[in-house]
């Protein structure tokens, strides 16, 4: 699988609701930054459903993938409608009530790691809270 198909799929996969394929693309070892936090593959993956679960029209087009050495960059754009409850994103944190605001084409640039075709790390260089943070400050929830 290219690097471009990889990380297409594991977005698709996560809006789809297809956790269990996305699971398999993830690294065992998996790292990524939820709300400033560095999370593992299943508090990731847990992130992203309870995030489907508040807005159910969830889409996250990859836009753009390059790569400079062994840093590959992607710009996501992220649009949905928060109409249902969210669940708690992380441990500690309240579940967020619908609000029914939408988010129309929020561009997210995210630097991913990739090793022997999984998916290692997952971060936000210019939001360090992570591609979350950035969302829930769109639609005003944070």
């Amino acid at each position: 699988m290219t690097i471009s198909n990889l990380i297409n799929e594991v977005f698709y996969d996560m809006q789809a609701g297809k956790f269990e394929r996305a699971n398999i693309l993830f690294a065992d070892h998996f790292r990524g930054t939820l709300l400033g936090k560095e999370v593992n593959r299943p508090m990731y993956i847990s992130a992203y459903r309870s995030l489907l679960e508040g807005i159910p029209d969830l889409k996250i087009n990859v836009q753009e993938i390059s790569t400079d050495g062994s840093v590959i960059t992607a710009k996501v754009k992220i649009s949905g409608t928060n109409t249902q409850t969210m669940p708690s994103l992380i441990r500690g944190r309240q579940e967020i009530p619908a609000t029914n605001r939408r988010v129309n084409g929020l561009i997210s640039e995210l630097e991913i790691t990739i090793k022997d075709g999984r998916i290692e790390e997952i971060r936000s260089p210019r939001n360090t809270r992570g591609l979350f943070a950035g969302l829930l400050d769109k639609l005003g929830m944070n």
